[in-house]
């Protein structure tokens, strides 16, 4: 493995996205699953140490002028989900702007860990944010997952990715919406409560709050807890997850749903627009289950 912190300087270097576009440049041959241990290795991180941490899922040590780093992660964590703090600490390290503590240190709780957005002025949580962008990035990186996401969606693909890729199925959520080629939405439930949506950046707006109990009528309201862990994937009914502009034609949604552990389950939802509002090919004449067949059959890359 050639790359070191040496092809990481220049332009774009203060950003997620501009450190993985020159690692993948570096290492133009990763492997699947990405050797993330190794290349924390080759990008002076000295050590990985796995430890009985608690209220926390990893940390970094290190000093203002990033001359070496350790990282630690929880021992008793699953292994993809020590694999993706592992990424996160990285991010810390490698990102200029990211400044630890007063001791050094970077402190990141699970909580951090799932934290997508945050306020302008909250410089900490902006920095968590970042190094979740790091990690998602650098271990399922665009370049590579965009070639695998052949014919139309679904949850068991998705899986089969995150078993691939050795991530969490939450990982891969984030990054199957954002770069298949349809327009998906992924929505984590726990209890029929909405905790996390991971969506495509063209999925229109969904009408459910986080904290609010998935929709009367949805698939996963329908779903007894004791039905096979993953459904068909079925056309449902749009103004169940978003505002349908009255006097407009509303778009077809498809929904499936993956039963998980400890009452949380995963919904996919799958928009398809008419000609004039999208950019693919639709064929109108045909029924719904017709028109699925019929791309289930067609498409090949």
């Amino acid at each position: 493995m050639p790359v070191s912190r040496i092809d990481l300087d220049g332009k774009g270097v203060g950003s997620p996205e501009g450190l993985v576009l020159k690692i993948l440049k570096a290492e133009p041959a990763l492997s699947v699953p990405i050797p993330i241990e190794q290349l924390c290795r080759r990008l002076d991180i000295s050590s990985i140490d796995y430890e009985a941490l608690e209220g926390l899922e990893g940390a970094l040590i290190t000093n203002p002028e990033r001359e070496f780093g350790t990282i630690l992660v929880k021992e008793t964590s699953h292994r993809y989900r020590q694999r993706f703090t592992i990424g996160h600490e990285l991010g810390h390290f490698l990102i200029p702007t990211h400044m630890p503590g007063p001791d050094g240190r970077f402190l990141c709780s699970r909580a951090d860990m799932l934290l997508q957005h945050a306020a302008e002025q909250d410089k900490r949580a902006r920095m968590e944010v970042e190094a979740n962008r790091f990690s998602s990035l650098i271990l399922i990186p665009p370049p590579i997952l965009r070639p695998k996401l052949k014919g139309d969606p679904s949850l068991e693909q998705l899986t089969n990715l995150a078993l691939e890729f050795e991530v969490s199925k939450e990982a891969m959520a984030r990054a199957y919406s954002q770069h298949h080629h349809e327009f998906l939405a992924l929505v984590v439930t726990e209890n029929g409560k909405v905790r996390r949506i991971y969506k495509h950046l063209k999925f229109p707006y969904i009408v459910i709050d986080i904290g609010q109990a998935a929709p009367n009528g949805s698939l996963l309201s329908r779903s007894a807890p004791n039905r096979r862990r993953v459904t068909d994937i079925v056309e449902s009914l749009p103004d169940h997850w978003i505002s349908v502009e009255r006097g407009k034609a509303a778009p077809k949604l498809y929904e499936q749903v993956m039963m998980q552990r400890d009452n949380f389950a995963m919904t996919m939802l799958w928009i398809e627009f008419g000609n004039e509002d999208d950019d693919y090919d639709r064929d109108d004449d045909l029924t719904s289950k017709q028109r699925y067949r019929d791309r289930m059959s067609r498409f090949s890359n």
